[in-house]
């Protein structure tokens, strides 16, 4: 294999390497509360994909597990369902990694397998995507266990993922009441509509393309 060969494909290796952000520590300054989170269910987490792995409380809480779990919370956590929560609270951020989720009308427990624990191999069934697009005002912010912001969720219910080359720039430079335009993949299903986003811009400005180096997104002029 000739040297310049050798080369490109080491400096294109490199390249890609640079787009994915090193592992971040998890952040393990947790309130020490109990229960970690109450409240009713306002609403499933769902992956761009389809696959339920958390739960957002009418307290704040973002309850995060692995997907896993989905059919069990399906089943016996409905929306509006009060509940409770044993585990570890972040004190920065209101992400809760549960040890336990209990439905308090029904008694009902479920014990929660650590987030380091993956889905389940599929089996017959394949979860796709679709081509997506959402529109309108950012309510709140979806947190990884660092602490990191992984997303964000529209007031009319829609979860947008970040990619993991996205940088942290980006990621900051966005705000609550923020109104934006997103076009990605993703899925819209009887438990959710969530995508991920390769484009994104402000209500009435154009969209810009995401990759690692987006550091902003452009605002319409007059803004």
């Amino acid at each position: 294999m000739r040297l310049y060969v050798v080369i490109a494909i080491l400096a294109s290796a490199l390249a890609c390497v640079e787009r994915v952000p090193a592992q971040l520590s998890p952040d393990t300054d947790f309130l020490k509360t109990s229960p970690a989170a109450q409240g009713t269910i306002r609403q499933y987490v769902i992956d761009p994909r389809g696959e339920v792995q958390g739960l957002l409380l009418s307290d704040g809480a973002q309850v995060a597990f692995t997907s896993r779990l989905q059919r069990d919370v399906i089943a016996t956590m409905k929306l509006g369902t009060p509940i409770r929560i044993e585990g570890r609270r972040h004190r920065h951020f209101p992400l809760v990694e549960p040890d336990t989720m209990i439905n308090t009308n029904s008694g009902v427990t479920i014990q929660v397998p650590s987030l380091l624990e993956g889905p389940l191999p599929q089996g017959k069934e394949t979860l796709t995507v679709q081509q997506m697009r959402a529109e309108g005002a950012i309510d709140r912010f979806l947190y990884e266990r660092s602490g990191r912001v992984s997303g964000l969720v529209l007031k009319n219910g829609t979860l947008v993922w970040f990619a993991p080359d996205v940088n942290d720039s980006f990621r900051k430079a966005l705000h609550v009441g923020d109104r934006i335009v997103v076009e990605g993949n993703g899925t819209d299903n009887e438990y959710g509509r969530a995508l991920e986003p390769i484009a994104m811009g402000f209500q009435g400005g154009p969209l810009t393309p995401l990759d690692h180096a987006t550091e902003r997104i452009k605002k319409p002029r007059g803004q």
